[in-house]
Formats: C-alpha cells, structure tokens, sequence
C-alpha cells in the first residue's frame, strides 16, 4: 500500500502520518504532500516520502498522486478549494487511484451554512468520478476556541454571536485517529461517515472549560449577529471577514456542529477529547 496525504503540512495532515504508522505503515509507504517547505523538509528527516505541490497547478497534482494507491485529501480553506478538490479528483480517476479519501463537513445540505457549499460539490463530483471513495464528515474543532479563549484570558469574557447553540467538538486528534482507521482499515468502500464528539456542549460549557484551563473566571457574553461583526471590525478584520464569521457562528447557534451520534468515537475506539483537555493543549 502507498498513501499520498495531500494537506499534510496543515494541522490534521502532521497529525494524521504518525496515526497511518501506528496501524502498520511505515513512514517510506505514505508520501506528505503540502506546500510548506519546512514542515516537508522534517518530515523527510522523519523518514516519509514528500512532495511540495499546489493544487491549484494541475500538473503539479498529476505528478504527486501518480504511483499511489490511496490518495487523502484535506479540505482546504483557500477561496478556490472547489477547484482544487476537483483537480484532485480528475488526477486520481486518471491515474488508477484504488481508493480516494476525503474530510468533508456536517451538514453540508443546509443552504445557509457558508462552509459547506464547496464539501458537497466535492463530494457530489467524487460519487461521480467512479472512484471508490471514504467520506469524512468532521465535526468541529475544540481548538477553533483556543484564540478566543486567550483573547477572553486578558477580559474574563469570552464573546460570540452563538446565542444559546449547541456544538460537539472533538479535539484534531480524535479525527486524525478516525482517518488513519479508515485509510489503513477493511470495511469502508464507498461510505461517508458523520463525525462529532460525544456530546453536545453550550457555549456557558464552553466558558466553564475556559475558566478550568486558565484558572480565572471567563463569563460567556452572547451578542447579536450585527454585534459582533462591528466587534471584529473595530478589532481591525475588514467587513466581508467580519460578516463571515458573525453568520458562522450564527450557523453554530443553530446547530450546525451539535451531535450527529457516536461514529467518531465508535471508529477511534474510544470517548472523544473533553473541552478541557482540547483547550490544554495550548
């Protein structure tokens, strides 16, 4: 078996390798693909294969998944990830991939998740593509509040437009487990999974969290949608990133990220990361 991980220099991707080698492959069988040079030159020294590529340069993708079997693909979060998903996809069917995997998003059929628009395309163009695939739909990150809880460390207040929302996230960690399973498992031709952690958390609970990891009292002050793009405005974010993340986290107030079951925890073998011991990893 010969693995490409495109997305390994990103946080997931320099997660998932040692979790591949754990199940049984070694570090000369998986191939890191990403475009920072750096994270690619340890790695080499770590004794993986590498490969700097742009998805956004056919030829260059072309080059990097032929010879593989299996190709993974990290959802990007450039403005143009669309077409690189699809130059992925197209390199693969012409190459002979044997199985293609991909980290996509809950809920991505909500018209008014922002977010999940390019993961179904994506996912819409690989059931298409004839390639036998895996379907990741990853939950939220415990480490997405990790800034918000340094920024609420300086004030005591930990901000948000969420209102009184549900989320399940899990830790990075939990779903670079869930990836290396499938990738290095039987079992998972063709099927799509819906990811999130065990249980549903509010953002009081998240405040609560806080408050343990830091050590002093972090209040959670829920605010308007409009609220808090004029904070993150004022805070020096240009309007349309403002306007962004206030409607995302409008998404998560309505539930977008909350519990989809216990499919991460089943595939991973055991209970997700907690808020505390996510937000301790800084």
């Amino acid at each position: 078996m010969s693995v490409l991980v495109l997305g390994a220099t990103g946080k997931l991707g320099r997660l998932l390798l040692p979790e591949i080698q754990k199940r049984g492959l070694a570090a000369a069988d998986i191939t890191a693909a990403g475009r920072r040079k750096d994270v690619l030159d340890t790695l080499a020294i770590n004794g993986y294969g590498t490969v700097q590529v742009e998805l956004g340069d056919t030829e260059q993708v072309h080059r990097a998944i032929a010879g593989h079997d299996r190709v993974v693909l990290i959802s990007g979060i450039e403005p143009d990830r669309l077409q690189q998903h699809q130059n992925v996809i197209g390199a693969a069917k012409a190459a002979g991939v044997r199985h293609l995997y991909y980290t996509s998003g809950l809920r991505i059929d909500d018209p008014t998740f922002a977010l999940g628009a390019d993961h179904k395309a994506t996912e819409d163009d690989l059931k298409a593509s004839g390639l036998t695939f895996t379907i990741l739909r990853n939950g939220w990150y415990i480490e997405n509040y990790i800034q918000a809880m340094q920024g609420a460390a300086s004030n005591g207040v930990f901000l948000a437009a969420a209102g009184d929302g549900r989320i399940a996230p899990a830790g990075r960690r939990d779903f670079a487990e869930a990836l290396a399973t499938v990738i290095t498992g039987d079992g998972h031709d063709n099927r799509t999974y819906d990811l999130s952690g065990d249980r549903d958390y509010t953002y009081v609970d998240l405040a609560a969290a806080m408050t343990e990891v830091l050590g002093t009292p972090i209040t959670y002050q829920s605010v308007s949608g409009e609220q808090y793009s004029t904070v993150l405005t004022q805070a020096g974010l240009d309007e349309g990133t403002a306007g962004f993340l206030a409607a995302l986290d409008g998404n998560l107030g309505a539930g977008i990220m909350a519990r989809t079951g216990d499919g991460l925890s089943r595939l991973i073998g055991h209970p997700t990361m907690s808020l505390v011991e996510g937000l301790r990893q800084v």
